[in-house]
């Protein structure tokens, strides 16, 4: 992980921070989608999942862009505080410290490693 990014979701601008959310929507549709959300879990997170996770349940009819796109509309506040939680620095361009698929690997090392 690169030390320059310091900041958390919730200092970069608005514009900055929906984009941040979009890409993680991506991210999480696909855990979610696969049954793979337990890591997430192990943070202070269940209650902004169940909100996210009941929406995306609804939107299973919708295509993939689509789906993102309403849970993102819909959950927006519930994404932007579940990534605050879990603990990814952003630069002040907006991009993650590390992708959120390198994100999900080093921590689910960790955890294998306990």
């Amino acid at each position: 992980m690169n030390d320059d990014a310091q900041l958390s979701i919730t200092q970069l601008n608005d514009s900055l921070q929906h984009k941040a959310v979009e890409a993680f929507a991506a991210f999480y549709q696909r855990l979610f989608d696969a049954n793979n959300l337990e890591l997430m879990s192990n943070y202070p997170v269940v209650n902004y999942m169940t909100d996210i996770n009941e929406h995306l349940n609804l939107s299973r009819f919708m295509t993939k862009d689509q789906r993102i796109s309403d849970s993102v509309d819909f959950s927006y506040q519930d994404y932007l505080s579940l990534i605050d939680k879990l603990d990814q620095p952003y630069f002040e361009s907006g991009n993650p410290a590390q992708t959120w698929d390198e994100w999900y690997a080093s921590h689910f090392a960790q955890v294998s490693k306990s």
